[in-house]
């Protein structure tokens, strides 16, 4: 399957994260104040603030949390193209450069790089106060994810 052109909306991307934290899951659990800044065909903006339970015990954001973000980010930037169903994690590796604290704001720059007929390739990259905090890279799966009714894809 070829696609020609894609992004139609972006609500497409706010409809993918509510439907992530909509479902009570891992995600709901973990970053419901995850919010959209802007979205726009094959990148968005989002950010989150890092709460005392996104914390590691030396009062750093913990890099579990980071790589769910790299997890969430990259599927958002699936969405960005269009996708509603995003596809399943094919591969996923982060680099930690520096931490964040307690009430700092985490800024979360998810990029589409590539969305083949079989595979996605994005990149995610994580600030808080103009500091790179983490770099990020989430592959994925998505040939049977262009059947997804939702999808706003033209063929």
């Amino acid at each position: 399957m070829f696609i020609s052109r894609v992004l139609q909306s972006p609500q497409m991307v706010h409809r993918v994260l509510r439907s992530f934290q909509a479902e009570g899951g891992y995600d709901s659990l973990v970053l419901p104040g995850l919010r959209i800044v802007n979205a726009e065909e094959g990148r968005v903006r989002a950010e989150f603030t890092v709460e005392k339970q996104h914390l590691n015990r030396l009062k750093s954001v913990h890099g579990g949390l980071l790589a769910t973000v790299v997890d969430i980010g990259g599927s958002l930037a699936l969405a960005s193209k269009g996708l509603y169903a995003t596809g399943v994690s094919t591969d996923i590796n982060i680099s930690y450069i520096s931490g964040a604290k307690e009430g700092q704001v985490v800024s979360v720059d998810c990029v589409c790089d590539k969305l083949g007929k079989t595979l996605a390739f994005t990149s995610v990259q994580l600030t808080a106060d103009s500091r790179l905090v983490a770099l990020g890279r989430h592959n994925k799966f998505v040939a049977q994810a262009y059947g997804h009714p939702e999808n706003e894809l033209k063929k």
